[in-house]
């Protein structure tokens, strides 16, 4: 506890030196009504000059907008060239470019001291390896604050402390590895915090928790692989949260329970394979859920059940064989409506009757990209739907002897069967993996008539290594299908039969 006081107790110290300092200088520039010791800094003639700004106007205290470049090797943060700044204190949009490595180090707190109707800060390319504490002199103006590719590898307690105005703040593409409690601080009206292109791998319980107004959090592209309910404490009113291209292979129990208006959660490109049945428990606000790109190989009853406004399911490129419709249950009448979608391009679906459900689905709705997503969709045939749909060709795959007999029959009867079944082979999706004696048919899910859809516990003894059983022997006796095959095909099942 007495550490914790004397860590407020410095905090405070620190912050009455940075409003004296600000206060002593606003004091110098009213009483000093001479500005003609002043360069102005949007006229800047002196060709060797570190910085030169660029304005719309160059008429002395008339700028609004500067754009300044850092050359010939950077200036120091006690130069006196900052005192030029005086020469324009309308400045409200201020960007820094530097074009020379190390030219600019830090934040230059001394402009931001000088111009009190500053509201938009961009510093790039500079080499910013910390930000410090009350880093921008707490500034009442302040809105935004960009600071994309500085090398910016970490962010002290209270770096962005007492800015009152203060709604962006854009971290992106910097080596920021953790983010501690305290570093966002009395921030009342910041609502959007980009962090994406960093190397984070560390979120600390609370980083997030004054951050009570912020309503997008971007997090894509970092290290983080995993995530606990108390990394988002105080982000109550957060709409939108991106963690996209990290690392994270698992999503726990309540993991975001404390985003209680979340609407948007995107997890693409990670390497979730699980997630738990209340991973997403808590959110019931949430209308788009993306994990897209990921690893999961079935999607469990109970996940979607607390998810109750869901009406946008990303799954593309998983590794899902089925998707059941008691999976979406809860949230299937919500996928009725305009603007609803389902996902599921990219997977590894099978052609059966537990994706049935899709048929109805596409009539029912009344969204037209979910009737497109749907519309286009592959599955996986088995042997015996590509019998039925009078399609003979097979998977060229490791079995028992007896059934590669019955495929080398097939398969020396491909050409004449092809042709008089006329099949259209723009229909047929082949894939050729590492093992390119293996090819996959599929067929367009909804273009598969629904009864001719098999149950998994009726799919073709090839897909099982199994004889067939006595009603499916009969299924092929009175099968149109049948009759269509030729003598060899005949001889074939009357010998399975009567092995039976």
């Amino acid at each position: 506890m007495n550490l914790k006081y004397l860590i407020l107790m410095i905090a405070a110290t620190i912050e009455i030196n940075v409003t004296e300092s600000r206060q002593n200088d606003k004091r110098r520039w009213k009483n000093d009504k001479n500005y003609s010791h002043y360069v102005n800094i949007c006229d800047i003639q002196d060709r060797v000059s570190k910085v030169h700004c660029y304005c719309e106007s160059i008429k002395i205290k008339s700028a609004t907008k500067a754009d300044c470049w850092v050359f010939n090797g950077g200036i120091a943060e006690d130069d006196p060239f900052w005192s030029n700044f005086y020469s324009q204190p309308k400045i409200e949009k201020l960007s820094f470019n530097v074009r020379a490595d190390g030219g600019l180090t830090y934040i230059p707190a001394k402009v931001i001291i000088r111009l009190e109707r500053l509201q938009y800060l961009h510093i790039q390319y500079a080499k910013i390896f910390s930000i410090p504490s009350f880093a921008f002199t707490n500034s009442t103006t302040l809105r935004e604050v960009i600071l994309p590719k500085n090398k910016i590898t970490k962010l002290e307690t209270m770096s962005f402390a007492h800015l009152i105005m203060l709604s962006n703040v854009s971290l992106v593409e910097n080596q920021i590895t953790e983010l501690k409690r305290d570093v966002f601080y009395v921030l009342p009206n910041l609502q959007r915090l980009y962090l994406s292109k960093n190397t984070i791998s560390v979120l600390h319980d609370g980083c997030f928790k004054h951050l009570n107004n912020l309503i997008k959090l971007d997090l894509d592209n970092n290290l983080l692989t995993v995530v606990i309910r108390e990394n988002f404490q105080g982000l109550s009113n957060l709409i939108s949260l991106d963690m996209r291209s990290n690392k994270l292979k698992m999503i726990g129990d309540l993991a975001f329970a404390e985003l209680w208006s979340l609407e948007e959660l995107y997890l693409d490109g990670n390497e979730i394979e699980f997630i738990s049945d209340r991973g997403f428990g808590g959110l019931a606000g949430l209308r788009k859920l993306s994990l897209a790109d990921n690893k999961l190989a079935t999607l469990d009853e109970g996940v979607l059940d607390e998810i109750v406004k869901l009406n946008v399911l990303d799954l593309r490129n998983n590794y899902l064989e089925t998707l059941r419709q008691e999976a979406v249950q809860n949230v299937l009448e919500n996928m009725k409506t305009h603007y609803a979608l389902i996902s599921l391009d990219g997977n590894r679906l099978t052609c059966d009757c537990r994706l049935s459900w899709l048929h109805k689905l596409r009539n029912e709705t009344r969204s037209k990209r979910l009737k497109a997503s749907l519309s286009r969709l592959n599955c996986i045939m088995d042997s015996k739907t590509k019998i039925n749909l009078g399609i003979l060709k097979v998977e060229k795959i490791e079995t028992p002897l007896s059934i590669n007999t019955i495929k080398k029959d097939y398969d020396d009867l491909d050409e004449n069967l092809d042709e008089d079944n006329n099949y259209d082979e723009t229909m047929q999706d082949q894939e050729t993996e590492t093992d390119e004696s293996k090819i996959e048919y599929r067929r367009k899910l909804l273009e598969i008539p629904k009864d001719m859809l098999p149950c998994p516990n009726r799919l073709s003894y090839e897909a099982s290594y199994a004889p067939p059983t006595q009603d499916e022997v009969k299924y092929y006796k009175t099968s149109s299908s049948f009759k269509s095959l030729v003598p060899i095909n005949w001889i074939v099942l009357i010998i399975l039969a009567k092995i039976l």
